[in-house]
């Protein structure tokens, strides 16, 4: 929807920007939306090797506390292929949004069962930043947002490491045994944050793949919001020295059945 305001140079776009979200979709624009599309849109929100990447990709500048169209971006717009280009793929985002995702699942950003990427995530969970998936592990806490996902890889590869050979398995289709990072113990803060995640105000997400290398899916399917019953202990990782945590999760909503069975079969 920005984008489609930008290439026909509307000014005050962010603010037409919010008011379409409001009236077509719903959507109330947060400080921290707001921030994330900004980001976005100035290459800012990516990092690593995406940053570089996409260092042209410049589609906004803050020129005295106003946003406004970039310029080179502007000079781009002179050329008719490449606005036929942007306008077909503004259609089909609205489409795969409009058939795919539309159905927001809870408070969320999210459709129950439809796949993600790290970035996805990321993003619609309007972090400030992109992360690299090795940053962010099984698990990542964002203090600004209060959302703390938890991406599993359910199938794990005989080749890795005892150290990060985490036993996260479902114990039905509503319950669902997650471990900590290695090194951790009871006391340690991301484990606390999970155990007392509903007092805390922190949203918990589950994000479950097959494995890192399904080539039916790559993405991971999202599964909800999911809460520590209590049940939790630490232990000593198989043939390692370090400790870890074995929590006890409650999801929101049972696992549809088809891929319940495609993930632990």
């Amino acid at each position: 929807m920005l984008l489609e305001l930008l290439i026909t140079k509307q000014d005050d776009f962010l603010e037409k920007w919010q008011k379409i979200l409001k009236d077509e979709y719903a959507i109330d624009v947060n400080p921290n939306m707001q921030k994330n599309i900004i980001n976005i849109f100035t290459n800012e929100f990516p990092t690593g090797s995406s940053k570089k990447t996409y260092e042209d990709c410049i589609f906004i500048s803050n020129n005295n506390g106003i946003y406004r169209v970039n310029n080179d971006f502007l000079q781009l717009l002179h050329n008719d292929e490449f606005v036929k280009m942007i306008k077909e793929l503004i259609v089909l985002g609205k489409n795969r949004f409009n058939t795919q995702y539309r159905k927001k699942y809870k408070n969320t950003d999210f459709a129950l069962y439809q796949k993600y990427t790290y970035e996805d995530v990321c993003r619609l969970l309007n972090w400030e930043h992109n992360l690299v998936p090795l940053n962010i592990g099984g698990y990542k806490y964002d203090r600004q947002t209060n959302t703390f996902p938890v991406f599993i890889n359910y199938m794990k590869d005989d080749s890795v490491s005892a150290s990060i050979n985490y036993e996260d398995r479902f114990i039905n289709n509503k319950r669902f045994i997650s471990i900590s990072k290695s090194g951790r113990n009871m006391a340690s803060e991301d484990v606390q944050n999970f155990l007392h995640a509903q007092e805390r105000n922190i949203d918990v997400e589950l994000f479950v793949r097959k494995n890192k290398d399904d080539e039916i899916s790559k993405e991971f399917y999202y599964l909800g919001k999911i809460n520590a019953t209590g049940n939790a202990k630490e232990f000593v990782m198989k043939n390692t020295d370090k400790t870890a945590v074995e929590i006890e999760w409650i999801l929101d909503t049972s696992v549809r059945d088809d891929i319940y069975d495609y993930i632990i079969k």
